[in-house]
């Protein structure tokens, strides 16, 4: 046998020896990799539920956003905003030939209520806000508190008349109650 044969016969059986002896992982090696599981854990877990509150807060903004498009289109007919859904609600009577002619959809937030109108005989021709709040048969769609989410869209200017009553411009759920 050849000197070379020999020394890579040699080296095969130093390395299978160096090999077999190393097997598994050691305590350290698992700790070290349950810790890093556990922060990334700890960072990912709550921002993921933050997003998954906000999608949902995101449902009834955008329905909300289409009924307060509604109710400018019917405040521009009528001189002032609607005291009711039932007056710019898809399908309603006298709406259009289809019943579209203030809005184009039905309320698109099928776990929430159907809006309801807030201020209204006070404020009517300046402002007005709409309300929904969560079904109750839906426990997931809950604030941070445990209770019902509840959005609000408020539409119309800030006049004085406007900004003496709980009427804002703009939108808002209370997501971190």
């Amino acid at each position: 046998m050849s000197a070379k044969t020999r020394q890579s016969l040699l080296r095969a059986k130093l390395s299978q020896q160096i090999l077999s002896k190393a097997k598994g992982f050691t305590l350290i090696e698992l700790l070290v990799v349950i810790v890093i599981v556990g922060v990334l854990s700890a960072v990912a877990i709550p921002q993921f539920l933050n997003q998954v509150r906000r999608s949902r807060t995101a449902e009834a903004q955008a329905a909300l956003t289409a009924v307060g498009r509604g109710s400018e289109a019917y405040r521009l007919d009528n001189t002032q905003y609607p005291n009711s859904y039932d007056k710019i609600k898809f399908g309603c009577a006298g709406c259009g030939a289809r019943g579209d002619k203030y809005m184009n959809d039905p309320w698109s937030a099928p776990n929430y209520k159907l809006p309801v109108a807030s201020n209204v005989a006070s404020v009517s021709p300046h402002g007005m806000r709409w309300d929904t709040t969560a079904d109750a048969a839906k426990t997931q769609y809950v604030n941070s508190s445990g209770k019902p989410i509840q959005c609000t869209i408020g539409l119309g200017s800030q006049e004085t008349a406007v900004t003496a009553l709980t009427t804002f411009v703009g939108k808002s759920c209370n997501v971190f109650d």
